[in-house]
């Protein structure tokens, strides 16, 4: 592909709103550029392209760069995935392309944007962002635990369950509520989990979700990554987050896996606390996560 082998001249290259028809060029270059961060699966990428959550740098008809965005929610979004081709210049191309993806997404409402990255698997991309005015919000620390001991079984008055797709208002109105907008869940992403995910398993008081949690396995199931945990704040206090964290372990153990990982914000204290209490240590690994805001 010639715009992976030559420089390209950006007087040249037009900056547009994606399309849906980008769809096939857009899979090519996020497959094949040399620069490229992606946070998505293929279903996504058809979805965001169909309703517009991006932009495209074009020459003559050669897409050479694209950067899109995921679902917004209440005026937030995350960067998705961001592709350039070899010969462009990263920062020139980024401040072309960047002035049409956040209309494209002020248009929609979004106020916020954010990035969460990997400083070591994405090197060029972070510098690239805080040169186009993204600012470091917070860190997100990664915790693991080895010695899948449980020191204590929680609330055992609370019933855990395997969730049913039927839970899915209940676990976002749970999630709504535990969390900050930029890092609730959508619909989407939650109904995949409820529906195909290995773990996914609510807690319940009588007839009422408290709280729920969710795990991914990785790596022959050799990996079990704890992807959320969260509970009512109302019911908070109560040790049902304890009740879940003990469930996590044994389903962790059942899949003969060597570690649980999971990641929190570095602000949340709290959490930190109560993983720290439970078994769980630092990595030492910190996730960068950088916010632009948008002006009107």
């Amino acid at each position: 592909m010639w715009l992976f082998r030559k420089s390209i001249d950006l007087n040249q290259a037009v900056a547009r709103p994606v399309q849906a028809t980008d769809l096939t060029a857009a899979t090519r270059l996020l497959r094949e550029a040399g620069r490229r961060y992606y946070a998505m699966t293929g279903a996504d990428l058809e979805h965001l392209m169909a309703q517009q959550w991006g932009a495209v740098l074009e020459v003559g008809t050669t897409m050479v760069a694209i950067a899109l965005a995921n679902q917004p929610a209440e005026g937030i979004c995350w960067i998705y995935a961001v592709a350039l081709g070899d010969g462009l210049d990263l920062r020139s191309a980024l401040a072309t392309l960047l002035p049409v993806f956040d209309a494209t997404l002020r248009r929609q409402g979004v106020y916020t944007i954010f990035y969460a990255g990997d400083e070591q698997a994405d090197p060029w991309l972070v510098p690239a962002l805080q040169a186009q005015q993204f600012e470091p919000e917070t860190e997100v620390v990664v915790y693991e635990k080895r010695q899948l001991h449980i020191p204590h079984q929680g609330n055992l008055a609370i019933t855990v369950r395997p969730a049913l797709p039927l839970d899915l208002p209940a676990v976002l109105a749970v999630d709504r509520a535990c969390f900050e907008p930029q890092w609730t869940k959508d619909a989407t992403i939650m109904r995949t989990a409820l529906e195909q995910g290995p773990y996914v398993v609510v807690a319940e008081h009588g007839e009422a979700i408290v709280g729920y949690a969710y795990a991914t396995t990785h790596f022959g199931g050799r990996l079990v990554h704890l992807v959320r945990i969260a509970v009512d704040p109302a019911w908070r206090g109560k040790a049902i987050g304890v009740r879940l964290l003990a469930d996590v372990v044994d389903f962790t153990i059942a899949q003969r896996a060597h570690v649980l990982t999971l990641n929190t914000q570095a602000y949340n204290m709290q959490a930190q606390r109560l993983y720290q209490w439970f078994g769980f240590v630092t990595t030492g690994e910190r996730q960068l996560i950088l916010r632009r805001n948008l002006h009107p």
